[in-house]
């Protein structure tokens, strides 16, 4: 997640959309007093090794009163931190409704049944305690997963509605997001694409789906469905190439 009060914007980080490759990106044009979160240490190496900003100014000390409020300060128990997958509702808290508010704000989204894949092969191949059992399923994972790690909906929407200026598309992503930055001021990047190249298939998504978990995800992302215009693109019924 960033934002950039030299240039006055909030980009929203959502999951497997390429958020941190352009995280990453974006903070070539970051200022001192621009937030920026922490991201994973081998895609920080990125970011030093293109010369930019790491993370800065993510912790917020949030004002206490009383004798609580000393105690807090005391023990730094007063500080919060920004952190990657903020929802929309938190940032404009944190940064203050004013500036959220006239702020431009993007995010980017992806077809909730194309996203869920690569979910799923994401955590399948990632170390550490996200990192799925072998031997699950597809259709387990789907199953299992809770509902706001499946749709992204509400880290961009506040009380139902959306809280961003311009959604980018992920399946239209170079285009879309120049267009995003053209609207800041700012120049087209160029996108490291970290974290890629985890799916163990170049097959269609829809290959690995069963109806029960289509319909699953078609239950739970419900808002992007209906808002945004996504669709399961079934090919199941295709030869295989």
């Amino acid at each position: 997640m960033i934002v950039s009060h030299q240039h006055r914007f909030v980009f929203i980080k959502t999951r497997k959309t390429a958020g941190t490759s352009i995280e990453i990106a974006l903070a070539e044009h970051c200022g001192p007093a621009d937030i920026i979160t922490p991201i994973d240490e081998v895609d920080e190496q990125i970011r030093r090794e293109l010369g930019h900003r790491g993370p800065q100014n993510f912790e917020v000390r949030q004002p206490a009163s009383g004798l609580g409020g000393l105690i807090s300060r005391l023990f730094g128990r007063n500080v919060v931190r920004h952190y990657n997958h903020a929802p929309a509702s938190l940032i404009r808290a944190r940064i203050g409704p004013q500036s959220y508010d006239s702020y431009r704000k993007f995010c980017v989204v992806r077809n909730p049944w194309d996203r869920a894949v690569s979910l799923y092969f994401w955590r399948k191949n990632r170390p550490g305690s996200e990192k799925l059992d072998e031997e699950m399923s597809f259709a387990e994972f789907v199953r299992d997963t809770p509902a706001d790690v499946l749709s992204d909906a509400h880290i961009f929407t506040i009380d139902g509605a959306a809280a961003v200026d311009r959604f980018v598309r992920y399946e239209n992503l170079a285009e879309d997001l120049t267009t995003a930055l053209a609207e800041l001021g700012l120049p087209a990047i160029d996108l490291p694409w970290a974290k890629s190249g985890t799916r163990e298939t170049k097959d269609h998504y829809s290959w690995i789906y069963d109806d029960e978990s289509e319909a699953r995800i078609r239950e739970l992302c419900a808002w992007e469905i209906d808002n945004l215009g996504y669709e399961f693109d079934d090919r199941r019924g295709d030869s295989e190439e």
